[in-house]
């Protein structure tokens, strides 16, 4: 009768430190996703903060308008392949708004293009197929329209949300990253 007794209460223990276990990585792994979500919500809040609170009429707009500040960002830290990455996201949101074909074809270049000479200037294509979208859609905040002449060799215009100039086509490491002057700002009406 002992050892029946000492193999059920084995039985028991083992099945009860299992289940404890894996309810506790369960726990474990709901709690990590809650918190990533939570971390990724709080980074699209920030972004949004430093957006300046730019809004637009349109949710894909917004979207647009923020993954072109990450673009423009990787390129000022002269990050090919995070240019890259966020033009692939601004290609989907682009897809998902349909009114603006040019700016796709541009992003979808720059998408494709992982050098970092060359997504300059693919991104100066962009901001000039963009100022449509940006200009006459705002419903909140600004958007700066700046120009540098002596990006890509002749000129070329970016947008951002400061008048602070930092220069995407020179990049943060170079001399001539604050090199430009604010031409317009965008502002709802």
């Amino acid at each position: 009768m002992n050892k029946l007794n000492f193999k059920t209460v084995l039985i028991i223990a083992i099945t009860l430190s299992i289940s404890i276990t894996t309810f506790g990585q369960q726990k474990h792994d709901h709690s990590t996703m809650n918190m990533n979500h939570k971390k990724g919500m709080m980074k699209g809040e920030m972004m949004q903060q430093k957006m300046g609170e730019t809004q637009f009429t349109d949710a894909n707009l917004n979207k647009a308008y923020m993954h072109y500040i990450m673009i423009n960002k990787a390129l000022v830290k002269s990050q090919p392949k995070k240019a890259q990455m966020m033009s692939k996201m601004l290609v989907d949101i682009l897809n998902n708004y349909g009114k603006a074909s040019e700016s796709l074809v541009a992003a979808t270049k720059l998408a494709e293009n992982d050098n970092l000479e060359n997504q300059r200037k693919i991104f100066a294509e962009l901001t000039i197929s963009m100022e449509p979208l940006f200009k006459d859609n705002i419903t909140k905040g600004k958007v700066y329209k700046n120009f540098c002449p002596m990006a890509n060799g002749s000129g070329a215009y970016w947008f951002s949300n400061s008048e602070n100039i930092v220069n995407p086509y020179m990049g943060a490491e170079s001399s001539m990253s604050s090199c430009g002057s604010v031409k317009e700002t965008f502002k709802s009406i």
